[in-house]
């Protein structure tokens, strides 16, 4: 029984705040090794639950000791993934003496400094900040505990390979070390082989989207596209959505099209200030609002358990890209739709990233395929 391994304190949060009634396979799997001492890789698809599986142990092995000096080390790509782990630890260990806080870019670097000497007991830290706190010798990870590595196969896509390496090897006495990625690529195969050569591996099946996850497939011509989209909106009543763009241009261009036309919309894409992005997120998290336009910068990890629909408004780059586009939906047992747009042309991409899966073609008799449009709704695309 998991809860048995687990501190009381931390068995409070899940029964008041969570409201968790059994646990997920990869935190069943892995959560006993961690308590243990153990190293442990878990791979898992998108959505399984993996940042639980090592919070829940963390924060239980935490209790009541010391805040200096740092405890845990939660290494994350991106600043999104920073916060939502970070508030994880916080909800988790509200009825504790537990300090967390987080380290990444956009923000300020004195003020990191000035909570890092008031001390804290969890870390989360994007790898860019925290090699420019351990080379300015503002954060000691020489009696760190745990490290963990959070979308690792993102960290290493993301070319943060020599940033992961320095933290590391700063921490190289440490007692425990984690690792937690979506698929097993040649990057994060070797980054094991050299820093985690004693471990206990959870590997749960292939990267593939999740079975309550309802995939179509909508052939649609390219000035259609966007009447398309609002179709959809309204034909399927949808309410909390995520709509992916490939670039950031037409992040920004879609977005602001669904505003000027009375959506409630919001717009998340790599070029916004840290406060803007969190304004982006927040305002759907906390159903301000009802539409996200976003690029891939939103497709690992954000945990928003209200969205129940996706939509790519163009095909993603690649397959693994797909899955974890449409994992953003079907959260925590819920079951979830992803719709995926695409012209004549972009079907040769289609074709390409979805390789051996097979996909079936939908069309809507209600709406008009053969309409004639205002050309402001295709001027950005």
């Amino acid at each position: 029984m998991i809860n048995e391994l687990l501190h009381s304190k931390v068995n409070k949060s899940l029964n008041d705040d969570f409201k968790i009634q059994s646990f997920t396979d990869i935190q069943v799997q892995v959560i006993p090794p961690i308590i243990e001492g153990r190293n442990v890789i878990g791979i898992s698809q998108t959505g399984s639950g993996k940042t639980l599986s090592y919070v829940l142990p963390i924060v239980s092995q935490c209790v009541d000791l010391p805040k200096n000096p740092i405890k845990a080390l939660i290494i994350t790509p991106t600043k999104e993934l920073a916060e939502q782990i970070l508030a994880v630890f916080k909800k988790t260990s509200r009825h504790t003496n537990l300090i967390s806080m987080s380290l990444y870019g956009g923000t300020s670097f004195n003020e990191q400094v000035r909570d890092l000497n008031k001390g804290a007991h969890i870390i989360v830290a994007c790898p860019g900040r925290l090699k420019d706190h351990i080379e300015k010798k503002t954060i000691d990870l020489s009696l760190l505990h745990t490290l963990v590595l959070d979308e690792a196969d993102q960290l290493m896509d993301m070319g943060f390979l020599p940033d992961v390496t320095h933290a590391l090897e700063a921490s190289k006495n440490r007692k425990q070390t984690h690792l937690f990625s979506a698929s097993m690529s040649e990057e994060v195969s070797s980054l094991i082989a050299n820093f985690l050569p004693e471990h206990f591996r959870v590997e749960l099946q292939n990267t593939k989207p999740k079975e309550s996850i309802a995939e179509y497939f909508c052939p649609i011509s390219a000035d259609l596209k966007y009447p398309f989209l609002r179709f959809l909106l309204k034909h399927k009543k949808m309410k909390y959505a995520l709509i992916f763009t490939r670039t950031k241009e037409e992040a920004m261009g879609l977005g602001d099209e669904l505003i000027k036309d009375g959506y409630m919309a919001t717009i998340l894409q790599g070029d916004m200030t840290t406060h803007q992005r969190k304004k982006s997120l927040d305002a759907l998290k906390l159903k301000k609002s009802l539409l996200l336009v976003a690029t891939d910068v939103a497709s690992r990890g954000i945990d928003i358990p209200h969205v129940g629909f996706v939509i790519n408004y163009n095909p993603p780059e690649s397959f693994e890209s797909y899955v974890h586009r449409i994992g953003r939906t079907a959260r925590h047992e819920l079951s979830g739709e992803a719709y995926t747009l695409f012209t004549d042309e972009e079907e040769q991409q289609l074709l390409k990233i979805m390789a051996d899966k097979k996909y079936k073609k939908i069309k809507f008799q209600e709406f008009n395929y053969k309409m004639k449009i205002e050309k402001r709704h295709i001027k950005i695309f």
